[in-house]
């Protein structure tokens, strides 16, 4: 079925799109649907979000008490040492999306100067307080007389959340210091992976049997790559980036945590994480390290 919808986020273009996987949801009285583009084969939800639906959906109560709480920071200290082989310590980093403050802690046991920045400003309030760190909401951020320069900009599972994602990075690249550090991390949810293959040949089972079906959960992801379309879009926001470091690997979410069958899956698809078969590196996640040419 082609429509007439918004560009890719991903890509730009205005081709042509197809409804895919996860096909529809249905989240605080509007339909949201998943459509593919066929000049990146990314696949991205229509239409955005309105204010009222973002508030809802990333309240801190409604999301990061519920999605972080307890979660292990070993991936958080991980990243932040990774971050130290790029920038000396104590560097400015600003962590874009600082959610409840578990990057901007381990930051600051590293040695750094971390600032917080994030949608929710009661979550912004909580993240600064328990990182012991400036934190302040996006509004806040935009309104600041003066702009603040950082040796480093850390987005960890941001871009895909953000209505207009090459726009933000855009524009937030403006606040990175000459030659400083890009450091993104986040989902390659159409990523080669025993998980997406098998949710993907299931949804599809259901749409046939049942194809009025319509999901009830959260438009919260507003894009979905691989790791191709990923790294491609960087460098359409930025082609003065200079790729430093890339990593592809594999959780197992959302399987890690289900039924046998289920964990059985994610177990399969942790092993072939990070291997790669015909140009095609299997895994869910990523992390990249890129520097700004002066």
């Amino acid at each position: 079925m082609n429509v007439t919808v918004r560009a890719c986020p991903i890509c730009g273009a205005k081709n042509s799109k197809d409804h895919a996987f996860p096909y529809a949801t249905r989240y605080n009285g509007r339909l949201f649907c998943y459509l593919h583009c066929v000049s990146c084969n990314s696949v991205f939800v229509d239409p955005i979000p309105d204010d009222a639906t973002f508030a809802r959906m990333y309240a801190k109560a409604e999301y990061h008490d519920c999605h972080y709480e307890g979660k292990d920071g070993g991936e958080y200290t991980a990243s932040a040492q990774l971050l130290k082989q790029y920038l000396p310590v104590g560097a400015s980093v600003l962590d874009y999306g600082c959610g409840v403050g578990a990057f901007l802690h381990a930051l600051s046991e590293e040695g750094f100067n971390p600032f917080g920045v994030e949608f929710d400003k009661d979550a912004a309030d909580f993240a600064g307080q328990k990182a012991g760190c400036e934190a302040v909401s996006v509004d806040d951020f935009l309104i600041r007389p003066e702009k603040p320069m950082f040796d480093a900009i850390h987005f960890g599972d941001v871009l895909e959340h953000l209505p207009d994602p090459s726009g933000t990075l855009e524009e937030l690249l403006g606040n990175l210091k000459p030659g400083g550090v890009l450091f993104v991390e986040g989902p390659l949810e159409i990523n080669p992976s025993p998980v997406y293959w098998v949710a993907r040949i299931f949804g599809a089972i259901k749409r046939i049997v049942r194809p009025s079906f319509i999901a009830g959960h959260e438009p919260t992801h507003l894009f979905r790559t691989a790791a191709s379309q990923q790294m491609a879009f960087f460098f359409y926001v930025e082609p003065n980036l200079n790729l430093k470091y890339w990593q592809i690997y594999e959780t197992g979410w959302p399987y890690a945590s289900g039924g046998l069958i289920k964990q059985s899956i994610a177990k399969l698809a942790k092993v072939l994480g990070g291997k790669s078969l015909q140009g095609a590196t299997f895994g869910n996640r990523f992390r990249g390290v890129f520097v700004r040419h002066t």
